[in-house]
């Protein structure tokens, strides 16, 4: 049987298209499957497309990684929303971002290699940033607390028990979270613990920002509707935004600087039980203390105070890693050129959580 032949231009370039189409469907390696990040379980995206975060627990410096998508809006939202006179609230909920630039947004967010790394918000507002972050938290498979840890979360918040007792509880709860969420839960509890203690500002306190994260942070799909069990999980997220400070860091850190002075010749980084985590490490883009000294030059090159003078060098040198740098100052330094940013956490002795061990993850 002979194949009939276009009798026009339309008509074969009908049907080239439509031989691509066959072709490209028999052949499916031959169209590469581009990684992405939203709707992306956190494990697998934070392999390609992270940041490092200065943790500090009891003076002792830690480095993280959370999604480059999370870090990137929280940099640009302290930047802007700290300093903003007008409700955060309207951020988040009120004045959505627009739908076009939060689309932008998601697909420089998902494009590789640099997964929006180099990004420098020229074009864009809080309320996009802010917007586009929630999208990435409400789109994760699995919520920042993992959908095994929903209920043990939700039932200490009702115990009869002490707010210390509570805290040991949840320390306890937060230890056996995968690392991945463990580092991004601590990391969005300072954020908005950063709100929280700027109100007079914001206009937020932890009970309105726990009602905006919590879909994505603590939520299951059967009690997603149910009003009741919203605001109980709402109730959790409250708790641990005003108990932020008493959290310690996850025992099984990856990475703990030596904050004595450590030099560029000097074995700073250790590796916490190496073996058993080396085949779990994501491939980052460098070892985490070349990331850490990269950023910290930069974080002190261009200091907070920089843009006030109310800083010397010797003392802004010496406070590289204070709480206060948690927030940008006023001149955007995106792009390529984003700070450091640093997680306070506790000061005290570290608190054994007395939570029982959940198994079946």
């Amino acid at each position: 049987m002979e194949m009939p032949q276009p009798k026009d231009r339309e008509g074969s370039n009908a049907f080239r298209s439509w031989w691509r189409k066959v072709t490209t469907a028999n052949n499916p390696q031959q169209v590469p499957q581009q990684q992405l990040v939203f709707g992306v379980p956190l494990t697998e995206s934070i392999q390609y497309a992270h940041a490092a975060i200065a943790y500090v627990d009891c003076n002792v410096q830690y480095v993280g990684f959370v999604p480059c998508i999370v870090a990137k809006c929280g940099s640009f939202l302290k930047d802007r929303g700290w300093l903003s006179t007008f409700c955060y609230l309207t951020y988040m909920q009120l004045l959505p971002g627009s739908a076009r630039r939060i689309g932008d947004l998601q697909r420089i967010f998902d494009t590789p290699p640099d997964y929006g790394s180099q990004l420098d918000w020229e074009g864009f507002t809080v309320h996009d940033a802010a917007s586009v972050l929630r999208r990435f938290l409400n789109y994760l498979p699995e919520p920042v607390i993992v959908s095994s840890f929903y209920q043990v979360f939700r039932d200490v918040i009702d115990q009869p028990i002490s707010e210390q007792e509570k805290v040991e509880a949840y320390q306890g709860l937060l230890d056996q979270l995968p690392q991945d969420h463990q580092y991004l839960l601590l990391y969005l509890l300072d954020l908005m613990a950063l709100f929280v203690q700027n109100q007079k500002t914001t206009r937020m306190d932890a009970s309105n920002l726990a009602s905006v994260f919590t879909p994505g942070i603590l939520c299951a799909p059967e009690h997603a509707m149910n009003p009741a069990h919203y605001k109980t999980s709402q109730r959790v997220i409250q708790f641990l935004i005003e108990h932020h400070e008493h959290f310690n860091m996850p025992k099984k850190a990856w990475y703990v600087l030596d904050n004595k002075n450590p030099t560029p010749d000097s074995t700073t980084t250790t590796s916490i039980d190496s073996q058993s985590q080396q085949s779990t490490l994501p491939q980052r883009r460098g070892t985490p203390l070349d990331i850490y000294r990269k950023q910290q030059h930069e974080l002190n090159r261009l200091s907070f105070a920089s843009s006030t003078g109310s800083i010397g060098g010797e003392e802004r040198k010496a406070k590289a890693l204070s709480r206060s740098r948690t927030v940008p100052s006023k001149r955007a330094r995106f792009g390529s050129h984003d700070p450091l940013q640093v997680v306070q956490l506790s000061n005290g002795p570290r608190s054994e959580g007395t939570s029982p061990k959940i198994t079946g993850q």
